[in-house]
Order: structure tokens, then C-alpha cells, then sequence
């Protein structure tokens, strides 16, 4: 993971393993119910004693100061990273089974995403409810950051706004000025 400028690692997220794994053998257990699949676990039982340690392992999500990295995938890897000022919400799910093996799951939304569902999903972070506050939290530190002009790029002090909000005015007042000449010259 490259971080960018200015940026630190706050916190990494430490999975529960143990728990992953056997919340996925629980789900083995309902495809024996009709025998005919039976067959069917077995070979998936195979994959996940070849894979499941893996896949499990190559799972990374790292709450920096600007955003969250999230990494998965052993044959196809995945990499996000959204900034914390696009984070809305952190939905925090845990079904029946989920709760059996004290498991939760992070729907990550952010603003302007398109279509159903979330962007990223996390299941098995230990003290999900802390991280979850930890990375809210960030966010709202960073809209509460005052600009400085010291070399801050996402912003500058207030004097420059304000000479950037003049600047603007006085160019619309150039516009209309313009619009209100060819007005008139349309008429003549």
C-alpha cells in the first residue's frame, strides 16, 4: 500500500480469522441437507482447505488520516482506497450466524455511488464497532480541519479565499456588464 503525501497510518484492521473460517465451514453444513449436493461439499470442502487460510490472510483494510485502504484476493486482487471525505455511512450487519461466531459485517457507502449495495465489505474485523467509530471519526476530524497556507494542498487561509470569492464576483460583474452591451447593441 503507497500512501499519499501527508498521510499516516491511524490504525490497521486485525481480522478474526479463526471466526472467517468457521463461519464459511458452517455455511458447508447447509448444503448436506439435500444428499444430492453432498458431493458438491465435499469438493468444496477441498477448496477451502487449500484456500480459505489464504484468502483470509491477503485481507488488508488500513484507516490512514486521508482514507481507507482496503486489499483482498489471492488469484484476483483487489485494491480500494476511499477517501474519508466520501465516506456517508459505515453499515454495520450481523445476521443469525453471524452472531453465532460473534461476527459483524462493514458496508462501506460513499457518496455518489452508483447502483445497489456497497463499495466495500468487510467481515471479521476484531472490535468492529471501534474500528467502525474510529474511521466515522477520522472523517469528522477532517472536516473540522481549519485550512492552513502553509503548503496544505486541500486548501489555503482564509485571506485567499476571500481574494478568490473577489476575484469571482468582479469577473461576473465583467459578464453582465458585457451581456448588458449586447443587449443593447441587438436593440440598435
Amino acid at each position: 500500500m503507497e500512501l499519499g503525501k501527508n498521510e499516516e497510518i491511524i490504525e490497521k484492521a486485525v481480522f478474526d480469522k479463526q471466526a472467517i473460517i468457521k463461519y464459511y465451514w458452517f455455511g458447508l453444513l447447509f448444503l448436506c441437507i439435500p444428499i444430492i449436493t453432498i458431493p458438491i461439499v465435499i469438493l468444496v470442502a477441498i477448496v477451502y482447505m487449500i484456500v480459505l487460510n489464504r484468502v483470509v490472510d491477503n485481507w488488508e483494510c488500513t484507516l490512514t488520516t486521508r482514507a481507507l485502504h482496503v486489499k483482498k484476493g489471492v488469484l484476483n486482487k483487489l485494491e480500494k482506497t476511499v477517501p474519508l471525505e466520501k465516506i456517508t455511512d459505515l453499515q454495520m450487519k450481523q445476521g443469525f450466524i453471524m452472531r453465532f461466531f460473534d461476527l459483524r459485517n462493514i458496508a462501506v457507502e460513499t457518496a455518489g455511488q452508483s447502483g445497489p449495495g456497497s463499495l466495500i465489505s468487510l467481515l471479521g474485523i476484531k472490535d468492529t464497532e471501534r474500528f467502525r467509530r474510529d474511521v466515522l471519526d477520522q472523517r469528522d476530524r477532517m472536516g473540522e480541519r481549519p485550512s492552513s497556507g502553509g503548503g496544505d494542498e486541500t486548501g489555503s487561509n482564509s485571506n485567499t479565499s476571500s481574494e478568490d470569492m473577489a476575484e469571482i464576483r468582479d469577473s461576473l460583474k465583467r459578464t453582465n456588464e458585457l451581456l448588458e452591451e449586447l443587449v443593447r447593441q441587438g436593440r440598435a
